[in-house]
């Protein structure tokens, strides 16, 4: 299983400039008019900007919450695979906020107790360049990825940046001039996205926010979008790197599918969404050829495939499980999105939509040519071994 449970970009920048846009708006000394009133007796969700890009332990939808009740219910699905004779090792990028979820998550999987009575352990994978090709995020090793201020890390954001041209203005011109807020002077593209930004992370926090009102719902249709086409072009099939980087992950899965339960019946791993989104583009599993690679950035693609409330919601996961039917002669690979089959597009035949592990392996290994090879493709070099070398579970 592979979970998303962060953002890649600085969460402690979105905090600042949120805070930033509150204080311009509070030092005008007005009271706003028409969606906006409710400034008037509203106060911040965060008093420390650090907190954002943490996990959330309070309110109806806390992220310590989802992590512990993800792992209830992979119990519930899983719980048959636990080996009774060994310890069982998870994975989590070096994130504040991926080790806490991976924690939680564990907790609700093993129980309470799983570190003290050694039932599993975390292995925390370090995000520094020099692991190379040994890495959950891939996205920090490659050096092209990161060098590249065209197409590189910046792609997403930058593409953002041009679809929000389109579609903020109108937005800030009635919050300006229809509403009678002229004492605000303007609303830059920024600040009204970081407007509808804040209704999720006040919704995360104390359940409901009124920023969620100051929108209709073209707007947060055009919200939506934006961050479809950021992940499309920072992490997904249109960005360059994209499919080299998720292939590391995705190939040592195809290894441990196509070796089978000898060598371990469980493999977690909690990371980034730009890994999980790189990862999804080198399987292949959500193509669009109406519009790969170029997600339209003058309006919404209303008939995409690409739409990150599907495919990678906070807290998503994507479970690969290996089955055995008897009726059928042979073990086969199934993809689990967030609670539901997704069948590969070119391997679907087998039971549930599902693909023999055969094909499953035959199919990542040409992707790797379709992809191209990390190390060119990145321009990286060292001595260790192509690939990761760390997902082994503990022997009994």
């Amino acid at each position: 299983m592979l979970s998303r449970h962060n953002e890649r970009y600085p969460t402690r920048m979105v905090g600042e400039r949120h805070r930033a846009l509150i204080k311009r708006l509070q030092d005008l000394h007005v009271p706003l008019n028409g969606s906006l009133a409710f400034l008037s007796n509203w106060t911040y969700f965060v008093h420390d900007p650090s907190q954002y890009g943490q996990l959330i332990s309070t309110g109806p939808y806390a992220g310590t919450l989802g992590a512990l009740t993800a792992g209830a219910k992979f119990r519930t699905r899983y719980a048959h695979l636990l080996p009774p004779d060994r310890k069982t090792r998870l994975w989590a990028s070096d994130s504040r906020r991926d080790i806490e979820t991976a924690r939680f998550f564990a907790t609700g999987f093993f129980g309470p107790d799983w570190e003290q009575d050694q039932r599993a352990e975390l292995e925390i994978i370090p995000e520094s360049f020099d692991r190379h090709t040994d890495t959950l995020t891939p996205g920090y090793t490659c050096k092209n990825y990161i060098q590249d201020s065209v197409q590189g890390h910046d792609y997403g954001k930058n593409m953002q940046v041009a679809f929000q041209e389109v579609y903020i203005p109108p937005i800030a011109h009635r919050l300006i001039h229809e509403q009678g807020n002229h004492a605000v002077g303007n609303f830059s593209n920024l600040e009204v996205y970081s407007m509808q930004e804040m209704c999720g992370f006040e919704t995360m926090a104390r359940g409901s926010s009124p920023w969620c009102n100051v929108f209709t719902p073209a707007d947060w249709a055009h919200f939506e979008y934006a961050r479809d086409v950021l992940h499309y072009y920072r992490g997904g099939p249109g960005n360059p790197y994209a499919g080299a980087m998720g292939w590391l992950w995705l190939n040592a899965t195809a290894n441990l599918l196509e070796t089978g339960p000898e060598v371990g019946t469980l493999f977690l791993s909690f990371v980034h969404d730009n890994d999980v989104t790189s990862m999804l583009t080198a399987l292949d599993l959500f193509r669009d050829p109406k519009y790969d690679p170029n997600l339209p950035v003058t309006h919404i693609a209303r008939d995409r495939v690409w739409q990150m409330s599907t495919v990678l919601p906070m807290g998503g996961r994507i479970t690969f499980e290996r089955l055995y039917c008897s009726a059928r002669g042979g073990s086969f690979v199934r993809i689990n999105v967030n609670d539901g089959i997704i069948p590969l597009p070119d391997c679907h035949s087998g039971p549930g939509g599902s693909c023999s592990v055969e094909r499953f392996v035959d199919l990542i290994r040409k992707r790797r040519g379709e992809v191209d090879d990390f190390v060119q493709v990145c321009g990286t070099s060292g001595d260790r071994s192509e690939g990761l070398t760390f997902l082994r579970q503990p022997g009994p």
